[in-house]
């Protein structure tokens, strides 16, 4: 069985990773800034201390570890530089790194997370990029405050379509991705079966919920950007996801793929799926 390093351990997807990497009988380093001591934690996953910011964490971290799976940082633009310090440290150390990144990066080497990703290819080490598209969850995470407020989801995307992924499928992809040594050297562009718009995502919500007033609402970069900075969000950042919209309004988001089967085995969740799971989220 592998060590294997997972940072943002708190994170969404992080976290499936670690359960299912634990479910297999691997050894996980669960690596975050805040490390929790749950009731009932595996004994085969040790929870350390972790910061991009404090490289006295990283041999801690990297301790016995023979496989990393990365992620950018939360709201961090540029995620290949900001966790550079890291990766120089880990790349001579381990044998093999799944990273994280986001459907469309491989279009421009100019791309942060395109850049974190030949960062690990120049290294020699085997490595899996797993490239998702937009998640499912956003639904009941980031954009759960005004649905629940207004019943409206206001954003940029116009009549694009997305084929949404849920996170449990994107940890799937990676526990295999880390375990399996046929995957190697392979990116992986990551999508739910099939593609929706935004007001095809809302009836499905509207519906399963028993809520009608449920709908959405496209609207302009400009009030997309305005309302997220209000929400605490850098007006930087703000922008970023703003072009993010744009690529899925100009229908240039990437169709379903057969990615997660060829990984996991299994068929990722459709939509409809993911709504009824999470469903106790939208309803009053």
């Amino acid at each position: 069985m592998s060590n294997i390093l997972v940072l943002n351990a708190t994170g969404k997807v992080s976290q499936g990773v670690v359960r299912g990497l634990a479910a297999a009988g691997h050894h996980v380093i669960a690596a975050s800034r805040h490390p929790k001591s749950v009731t009932g934690t595996p004994s085969n996953v040790r929870q350390v201390h972790f910061s991009y910011e404090e490289p006295t964490t990283f041999d801690a971290a990297l301790d016995g570890v023979d496989r990393v799976f990365w992620l950018s940082p939360p709201l961090v633009l540029d995620g290949a530089t900001y966790t550079r310090p890291f990766f120089d440290r880990a790349l001579s150390r381990v044998k093999k790194v799944v990273t994280m990144t986001a459907a469309g990066v491989e279009t421009s080497d100019q791309i942060p997370l395109r850049q974190a990703e030949l960062l690990v290819e120049r290294s020699g080490v085997a490595f899996v990029h797993l490239r998702p598209t937009w998640f499912s969850d956003n639904f009941h995470t980031f954009w759960l405050g005004m649905i629940n407020g207004t019943g409206t989801i206001a954003l940029p995307a116009g009549d694009g379509a997305s084929a949404f992924i849920d996170a449990r499928d994107i940890a799937a992809s990676a526990v295999a991705a880390l375990t399996r040594d046929d995957i190697r050297n392979q990116a992986f562009t990551l999508t739910g079966p099939a593609s929706h718009t935004y007001a095809d995502a809302a009836s499905v919500l509207a519906r399963v919920s028993g809520r009608p007033d449920i709908r959405y609402m496209p609207i302009s970069d400009h009030a997309f950007i305005e309302g997220a900075v209000q929400m605490g969000l850098s007006a930087q950042y703000a922008g970023m996801l703003a072009t993010l919209f744009d690529v899925v309004r100009q229908g240039w988001a990437p169709p379903p793929t057969t990615d997660v089967r060829t990984l996991t085995g299994a068929e990722p969740i459709t939509f409809e799926a993911y709504a009824q799971h999470y469903v106790s989220a939208w309803r009053r």
